[in-house]
């Protein structure tokens, strides 16, 4: 039912073009994930969906099992699954596991850092004190009032229930003001949880399919021992996962350190990634499957994405009179689209600015991996490469 096969791998590095399949849904990689948190396309209504160049979602399980107390996913369940829900029959969709936001309510908060940092981090700052209770049960915590308990049977339970085609497995998010012991301790577990997980999959191994996620923060050794460990694993592929922290300019790091040791045959998904040039320098290093918020959020804070002119704030671009993007065939820029009438729009508040923005960013993305895939396929995405990167 599932498989991944590399059809073409690139001369100059470990790129390579694949076909991922599920039943009867299919995708190209490598390819980016735009991010449905709770099965929608924020910003744009429900009619337009169809139209969108998207081959792979990504769905927020934590947001569905909390939005309007679990309500959300019982819609999803009465519908079928969030393939029906949300009227993408075709798409291939993963569902994250909750570890993460566990980490943005935890640590992250605490310590005001999300998955990429801004500045350094040093001894003198460990703080391993989480105000989550973690323990080898699963995680405890306060959301909306309420008493939450996230375990990785629950993790994967949910995840059954939204029928996704690729699941992640349940895992700690360790922070960079976390200690090296505290970070083992986390690594550890992670991969305790990963066997429960397996175990809790395995009725439904026949529909969907788990990946593990590799942690181990910014240290090379617990890295490395992660990566050995899960690529012994029954799983479908991997996630690479973790807070990076000050990590940001060496994050690429742990892909030299983790991906020649994990099976070529599977597919390797870096989570939370989506930079241009972070797009092209994972590639490179041989991760197939990326996802990220920046399409959709940054549409929506009127940052726009293009071919010819690179990242645009609408805000401060002068010639107003441009149509988005000369090269781009999106809906937005078919319809000649302006800066200037998508700054009025926003000034407005009418939901048209971060529809039409929304929609841009997507399609802008969609090209991007499509081409990133042809230049795979003609070994020529170092010459891609270079032109992304004179206005990146």
């Amino acid at each position: 039912m599932f498989s991944f096969t590399i059809q073409h791998t690139d001369r100059g590095s470990r790129a390579r073009y694949g076909m991922l399949k599920n039943s009867s849904r299919s995708i190209e990689t490598p390819e980016l994930a735009i991010v449905a948190t709770k099965a929608q396309f924020k910003s744009i209504p429900q009619e337009y969906w169809s139209q969108l160049p998207v081959q792979y979602l990504i769905v927020n399980t934590f947001h569905l099992m909390t939005t309007q107390a679990g309500t959300l996913l019982q819609r999803i369940e009465r519908s079928g699954d969030v393939h029906e829900f949300m009227g993408c029959e075709d798409k291939i969709i993963a569902s994250d596991s909750g570890g993460f936001q566990v980490f943005s309510l935890g640590f992250g908060k605490k310590h005001n850092i999300g998955k990429v940092g801004r500045e350094k981090f040093s001894s003198a700052h460990v703080d391993d004190s989480s105000p989550l209770s973690i323990t080898e049960d699963g995680v405890a915590f306060a959301f909306d009032n309420k008493k939450i308990q996230l375990t990785p049977e629950r993790s994967m339970e949910i995840q059954h229930a939204i029928g996704a085609d690729i699941m992640f497995a349940f895992d700690e998010c360790s922070s960079p003001y976390n200690s090296k012991k505290y970070t083992r301790a986390a690594m550890e577990r992670t991969h305790r949880w990963l066997m429960r997980c397996i175990k809790s999959h395995q009725p439904f191994s026949n529909k969907q399919n788990l990946f593990g996620i590799i942690q181990g923060g910014e240290y090379e050794d617990l890295r490395k021992e992660s990566a050995r460990f899960l690529a012994k694993q029954n799983v479908s592929g991997f996630g690479i996962g973790g807070s990076l922290g000050s990590f940001k300019e060496d994050m690429y790091a742990v892909l030299d350190w983790v991906i020649p040791l994990l099976p070529e045959e599977k597919p390797r998904h870096f989570l939370g990634i989506g930079q241009v040039r972070d797009i092209f320098e994972g590639v490179e290093r041989g991760v197939d499957l990326f996802d990220c918020v920046i399409p959709t959020r940054e549409a929506r804070h009127r940052v726009l994405y293009t071919h010819d002119k690179g990242k645009i704030s609408i805000r401060k671009y002068k010639h107003l009179n441009d149509v988005l993007d000369s090269t781009c065939q999106c809906i937005s820029c078919r319809e000649k689209v302006t800066y200037r009438q998508l700054w009025q729009w926003f000034l407005e508040k009418d939901p048209r600015a971060p529809m039409y923005a929304t929609m841009h960013n997507i399609w802008f993305y969609a090209d991007l991996t499509r081409k990133i895939r042809e230049a795979i396929q003609t070994n020529s995405l170092n010459e891609l490469k270079e032109l992304y990167y004179r206005i990146y």
